[in-house]
């Protein structure tokens, strides 16, 4: 029995990790044409100074150590805290999904190629990133990021071999 659970466990990882590094949006599952303006806005939000596009600082976000930074400049503080620093953020062709409610709400799922530079060197990773975004006064504003880093193959079969060994 404990062979059959492992195995099924093996499978269920390889599936995930092969259908999560590839997967994209199902046509036409989402609504990615609504609010035309607001979308060009809010794409536009990656491109002006911090200082303009948070509202009050009215940010919250997880750290690279995994703590919660509740403003702006305690998530940066944070970054710097640890050493690190961002030398690049791409997204990933095709793997972004921006959804925006009743005209001044949105939510942005992306998967991100990201290069970190720490102390020991770059850190080379895939991210999961979801951000919200609010419209007042016409204007959009970015107030929650979060980033998951996608594990490897070889993570997610030492993570499984755990979990097996646990049983």
């Amino acid at each position: 029995m404990k062979k059959v659970t492992s195995i099924i466990l093996l499978a269920i990882a390889f599936i995930f990790t092969t259908t999560m590094l590839r997967a994209q949006p199902p046509a036409g599952k989402y609504n990615t044409t609504d609010y035309p303006e607001d979308r060009k806005a809010i794409g536009l939000l990656r491109t002006i100074p911090d200082s303009l596009r948070h509202l009050n600082d009215d940010y919250l976000a997880v750290g690279p150590t995994g703590e919660i930074a509740y403003g702006l400049e305690q998530w940066k503080k944070g970054i710097l805290d640890a050493g690190f620093t961002f030398k690049s953020v791409k997204p990933v062709p095709g793997m972004s999904v921006l959804r925006i409610y009743n005209g001044d709400a949105a939510v942005s799922h992306n998967v991100m190629d990201v290069v970190l530079a720490t102390p020991n060197g770059d850190i080379n990773m895939k991210v999961v990133r979801m951000e919200c975004y609010i419209k007042i006064n016409g204007k959009w504003y970015f107030v929650q990021g979060q980033g998951t880093r996608l594990l490897s193959k070889e993570e997610i079969e030492e993570m499984t071999k755990k979990m097996i060994n646990k049983n």
